[in-house]
């Protein structure tokens, strides 16, 4: 071949692969669009059962179309708290299954309707005016992207058939023998690694086979490699992250690693097996993926494409089927592998992966587990305030566990609000751009909250610094609004996590509006004692202010928790005002004393 040969080889086989992963990052966001709800639904049926799991698996990376941005995903879950190592282990487990659709994609021998494809598809994408005409448009111009970058791939690759010198260089790598099946394994692990796309790598495998350059044996050997190299993703993103994130990227790669190993041994015979099982196949099935003879090259078997397929498939699914019952000692060997350092570790926010190739929902999804995790740190901040707050004597320990925890959240507050910002520049809908900016703000209020747990302490601490004490009256007031206080804040912030997956239930508003009237209520009592107290002169008047100032400090938690609320659910004052007409229609007099004695839009 001539120098001006090689050139047009290497321009159509690079192109051809540009294409192919345009096409590809395509149809996952068009896919993932359309599907947006039913994954995070799906998400939310992570159960312990480990079948569950790795069902989890198989669907989110099937709408997806990447193992790599699934098992990204599932690291950054991990880091947040969203889901437990043990989950994650089936989930990775479903991913390497889900990811093997993408072989009998691309198996497929229309490449040459490519362009139908994309003409069908482009009226819809670019005129339609709803979310989902758009997205499935995209979706055919992406199949169209991924066929035709297929079929430059293969044109490009065709002269080598035919090129002497290349054929017998590749000799080493024809997969008939162990040493060349181990060639094959590493050569696959590292060009994967390099393109980053297992995708990529066995769309240039197919299009090697089909054009007859190498032949079947080496494309299996060289899909076991892709196996393995797709896992350097999951190890990349897990930098940096907790010790359960990296746990959880290297069960991805163990499991492949493992299941490679055994499958190199008997490689011989599971190559027999595949092909008998495809040659064996019904017609109807094979006509789909059979090259048509017109386009076959000479010598080429016309069921390759469906054989590399087939080969993906049945690795990964009897991996699976293989360590599905060993699920426990696969965590049990990571968990070793991957030893905690220290006591603990500061938790932190990363965003794993990239946002273009990972859609908006799956990052809402990181986010929520990280707000969540702030939420469980609001209930033990409050706990620990009001344990200071009601011993006669100085706490230290929880006092220092409230800054603390004050200091935790404001750091993931801060990082909260600059993941999500980054996360609303993508294309976003309107339905995720409410949810993320509701995020954004519910991680301020649960900040918020902190901060006024840690007032509590410093208004008591200054109680104790001057000897002073509150009468039984004020601390029976205190008793009584403390508990109301502390049965509304894990009721909204349970609300709040159950309404990010589920649709908004008007009983749950109306129990959660009576709660904080309450509260409003409380209040509003224990500073009109304060005030009798104060007349009659049994409050001394440093110990009450010191109350006046904790009972504040207890309406303003209550009011960023409404916050929380409102930005779930929205329009809370007006959701409150109809509550008080209802109740004024049905002459409910106890809930009209109520609202008359607390005004609604009241802070």
């Amino acid at each position: 071949m001539e120098a001006s040969e090689w050139f047009e080889l290497a321009y159509k086989v690079i192109g051809g692969l540009g294409v192919f992963l345009v096409g590809m990052m395509m149809l996952s966001e068009a896919l993932q669009t359309v599907a947006s709800d039913f994954i995070r639904r799906v998400i939310g049926w992570l159960t312990s059962n480990r079948l569950m799991a790795v069902g989890v698996g198989v669907i989110v990376t099937t709408i997806i179309q990447s193992s790599s941005v699934t098992t990204v995903m599932v690291v950054g879950f991990v880091n947040a708290g969203l889901m437990t190592l043990a989950q994650a282990v089936g989930v990775i487990m479903g991913a390497n299954i889900g990811t093997t659709i993408t072989g009998w994609i691309i198996a497929i021998q229309i490449g040459k309707y490519g362009l139908v494809f994309i003409g069908v598809g482009f009226v819809p994408y670019l005129f339609g005016r709803k979310q989902v005409p758009r997205a499935l448009g995209k979706m055919l111009i992406a199949l169209g992207l991924v066929f035709l970058g297929l079929e430059f791939m293969s044109g490009g690759f065709k002269p080598l058939s035919h090129h002497p010198e290349f054929i017998r260089q590749l000799t080493i790598f024809d997969g008939k023998s162990f040493l060349s099946v181990l060639a094959c394994v590493g050569v696959g692990c590292v060009l994967t690694f390099i393109v980053q796309s297992s995708s990529a790598m066995l769309g240039i495998t197919v299009a090697l086979a089909v054009t007859g350059v190498i032949p079947f044996q080496t494309a299996a050997a060289l899909v076991l490699g892709e196996n393995i190299g797709t896992t350097i993703t999951a190890l990349l993103a897990s930098i940096g992250g907790n010790v359960n994130a990296k746990r959880a990227a290297t069960a991805h790669s163990a499991f492949n690693v493992i299941g490679v190993c055994y499958m190199v041994v008997v490689f011989p015979w599971y190559i027999q097996g595949v092909d008998w099982f495809i040659e064996n196949a019904p017609a109807s099935v094979t006509g789909l993926f059979a090259v048509k003879a017109g386009d076959a090259v000479k010598g080429v078997d016309p069921l390759v494409a469906m054989k590399i397929a087939a080969t993906h498939s049945g690795f990964n699914i009897f991996n699976t089927l293989l360590f599905l019952p060993f699920m426990t000692q696969l965590v049990k060997l990571v968990t070793w592998m991957r030893k905690e350092k220290g006591a603990g570790q500061k938790r932190r926010l990363k965003l794993l992966g990239n946002l273009s190739t990972v859609s908006p929902e799956l990052a809402l999804e990181e986010a929520e587990g990280e707000v969540e995790l702030m939420g469980n740190l609001a209930i033990e901040g409050y706990a620990k305030a009001v344990e200071y707050l009601q011993a006669d004597e100085e706490l230290l320990d929880q006092g220092k566990r409230v800054a603390h925890l004050e200091q935790i959240t404001d750091n993931i507050q801060m990082e909260v609000t600059l993941f999500l910002t980054e996360v609303m520049q993508a294309v976003v809908t309107q339905e995720q751009a409410t949810r993320g900016y509701a995020l954004i703000r519910i991680s301020d209020e649960i900040e918020s909250i902190l901060d006024y747990c840690q007032r509590v302490v410093h208004y008591k601490s200054r109680l104790l610094r001057e000897k002073l004490k509150l009468t039984d009256a004020a601390r029976n007031d205190l008793k009584g609004l403390i508990a109301q206080l502390e049965e509304f804040l894990a009721a909204a912030l349970r609300f709040s996590k159950e309404h990010a997956r589920a649709d908004n239930q008007d009983p749950d508003v109306r129990a959660l509006i009576l709660k904080a009237d309450a509260i409003a209520l409380a209040c509003e009592r224990a500073r009109d004692g304060h005030l009798a107290r104060v007349r009659d002169g049994s409050c001394d008047a440093l110990a009450g202010i010191a109350y006046s100032d904790i009972v504040t400090a207890l309406l303003r938690i209550k009011n960023h928790t409404v916050n929380i609320l409102d930005a779930r659910v929205g329009r809370w004052e007006q959701r409150r005002e109809a509550l008080r007409n209802m109740d004024r229609d049905n002459g409910d007099s106890e809930r009209i004393e109520r609202d008359e004695v607390i005004p609604a839009g009241r802070p």
